[in-house]
């Protein structure tokens, strides 16, 4: 009796610990609403647009050294497209991902922007994906505040002070300093656009702001032998 008693308890116990692995599995696979429904759009002007992304981006980074007063809006649905066409695998400028990583996904609801990766191939594939509000600091110049609402992978909550770090890391190299804390157990992320320059910068950020599905991006720029705006 004692000996089927060990059994039975050993068994029980490989079953308790053979469900909870598979409802995390299935938790983590879980495909979040916003990345399924982004998809890949069939709309063949809206793959037109998306192709010309690459050229409007190195346009808008000219216009923000030749032109006193720039901005851009982007969609959604022209970063799907783009994404769709030229990220779902490591061949150019998916390569750019980390390892990994492929066919993002983003979705504009309201002010909260939700960016999703899909993570390896196959069945154990999972979307690992991040929720946040992004706005301008009051009274600062270029630092925008960036408040982490979830991250997670499919369903499951994911830790995130190694992810931040490698945001922090990737942000340096776009010239963006970024200084993290939390604010009601959320971390929010202030993120210094134009680190070096000085304190009273030539090329300020106005607008930052996500709604209604697209993001707006505009500023100013104090060009050489121009007079300084007060």
């Amino acid at each position: 009796m004692r000996r089927r008693s060990k059994l039975l308890a050993l068994l029980l116990l490989v079953g308790g610990l053979s469900a909870a692995a598979g409802a995390a599995v299935l938790t983590a696979r879980a495909e979040p609403e916003f990345y399924a429904r982004a998809g890949a759009p069939a709309d063949w002007e809206t793959r037109e647009r998306a192709a010309r992304l690459p050229t409007r981006l190195l346009d808008f980074k000219n216009e923000i050294r030749s032109k006193e007063v720039w901005g851009d809006t982007f969609t959604a649905a022209e970063l799907n497209a783009f994404f769709a066409e030229h990220m779902c695998d490591r061949d150019g400028y998916g390569s750019v991902l980390p390892e990994k990583l492929h066919s993002p996904r983003v979705a504009v609801d309201g002010d909260r922007v939700k960016v999703g990766f899909r993570y390896g191939h196959g069945f154990w594939s999972s979307v690992v994906w991040v929720e946040f509000r992004v706005w301008l600091v009051a009274g600062e110049s270029n630092l925008a505040a960036v408040e982490v609402c979830e991250l997670r992978a499919g369903r499951l909550p994911l830790g995130t002070q190694s992810i931040l770090d490698k945001v922090s890391e990737a942000a340096r190299e776009w010239n963006i300093d970024v200084t993290w804390y939390r604010h009601e157990g959320n971390p929010v992320g202030l993120f210094k656009f134009f680190a070096d320059q000085p304190l009273t910068p030539p090329t300020q950020v106005l607008t930052f702001e996500a709604a209604d599905g697209k993001m707006t991006v505009a500023g100013r720029s104090t060009l050489p032998g121009a007079p300084r705006a007060e």
